[in-house]
C-alpha cells in the first residue's frame, strides 16, 4: 500500500471533523449573539414598562389621596353647616320674641369661621383643594398617566361661608320671612357642598379603579418576566448540551482517525 495514499486518507479523516467543529463553533457564536441581543432587548423593554407602570401608580395614588383628603374636609364643613341649620331651626321653633339675638349670631359666625379654616387648611402638596387663590392659574385638579387623564374643577367653599355670614348679620332673626330666607340659604349651601363631595368621591373611585388595573398589569408583567427567565435558562441548557454533543462528535472523529493511523503504522511496520 502506498504510504502517501494512507497519509492522504488519514488527513481526509481528520479534516472533516475539524471543519465540522469550526462550523459548529461559528454557529454557536452567531446563535449566542442573537440570543443575547434578544435577551437584552427583552430586559430593556421590561425595565421601561416597569418604570412606566410605577410612575402611573404613583400619579394615581396622588389622585386617591386628593379625593380622600377633600371628602373628609367637606364632611367637616358639612357638620358646621348642620350646626348653623339647627341654630336657625331652634330660633324658628321658639315662640318667644327675643329682641337681641347676638349670641345666636355669634355662635353662627364661629361655625362659619371654623368652616373657612378647614377650607384654607385643606391642601395636598401645598395645593389648595377647597379654596381658590387669586394668583392660582390652575382652575382644576388633574391626574395624568400614560393612558388615562382625570380632572375635577377646583371649588371655593369659603364663598358659601361668606354668603351666609353676610345674610345672617344683615337679617332680623325675629322676622319670620327673613329667618326662612336665611334657613333656605344655608340649605342651598349644604346641597351644593354635598354635590362637591359627590364629585370628589366619583373622582377618587375612577382613579382607584384605574389604579387596580395598573397594579394588575404590574403583576402580570412581573410574572411574565419570571417565566421568560425560566425559559431562557432552559434554552441555555439545551445550547450547552448541543455544544457538548458537537464536541464529542469531534473527539470521536479524531479518535477514529487515530485508530486508522495506528492500524496504518502496523501495516507499515
Amino acid at each position: 500500500m502506498d504510504v502517501n495514499s494512507i497519509n492522504n486518507n488519514i488527513n481526509n479523516l481528520n479534516q472533516p471533523p475539524q471543519l465540522q467543529i469550526e462550523k459548529s463553533q461559528e454557529s454557536s457564536k452567531v446563535q449566542k449573539f442573537d440570543n443575547e441581543s434578544a435577551s437584552s432587548l427583552s430586559i430593556n423593554e421590561y425595565n421601561q414598562k416597569r418604570d412606566e407602570l410605577s410612575l402611573n401608580v404613583q400619579s394615581l395614588n396622588n389622585g386617591i389621596a386628593i379625593s380622600d383628603i377633600a371628602t373628609k374636609a367637606l364632611d367637616k364643613q358639612q357638620d358646621f353647616l348642620n350646626n348653623i341649620q339647627r341654630e336657625l331651626e331652634n330660633v324658628k321653633s321658639d315662640d318667644s320674641k327675643i329682641q337681641d339675638k347676638n349670641d345666636i349670631k355669634q355662635s353662627i359666625n364661629e361655625n362659619l369661621r371654623d368652616f373657612n379654616q378647614v377650607a384654607y387648611e385643606t391642601k395636598y402638596k401645598n395645593e389648595n383643594l377647597l379654596s381658590l387663590d387669586y394668583y392660582d392659574e390652575q382652575k382644576s385638579i388633574s391626574i395624568n398617566t400614560d393612558n388615562s387623564n382625570f380632572s375635577i374643577d377646583k371649588t371655593n367653599t369659603p364663598d358659601f361661608a361668606n354668603g351666609i355670614f353676610e345674610a345672617v348679620n344683615n337679617a332680623d332673626l325675629n322676622d319670620p320671612a327673613q329667618l326662612n330666607s336665611l334657613i333656605s340659604k344655608v340649605e342651598e349651601s349644604s346641597s351644593k357642598l354635598q354635590n362637591i363631595t359627590a364629585e370628589f368621591t366619583q373622582f377618587g373611585q375612577e382613579i382607584e379603579g384605574n389604579a387596580r388595573e395598573t397594579i394588575k398589569e404590574q403583576i402580570e408583567l412581573f410574572n411574565g418576566n419570571k417565566v421568560n427567565k425560566d425559559k431562557n435558562f432552559g434554552e441555555e441548557s439545551v445550547d450547552f448540551s448541543k455544544n457538548n454533543i458537537f464536541a464529542n462528535l469531534g473527539y470521536l472523529a479524531a479518535s477514529q482517525a487515530n485508530i486508522v493511523q495506528a492500524q496504518s503504522v502496523k501495516l507499515l511496520s
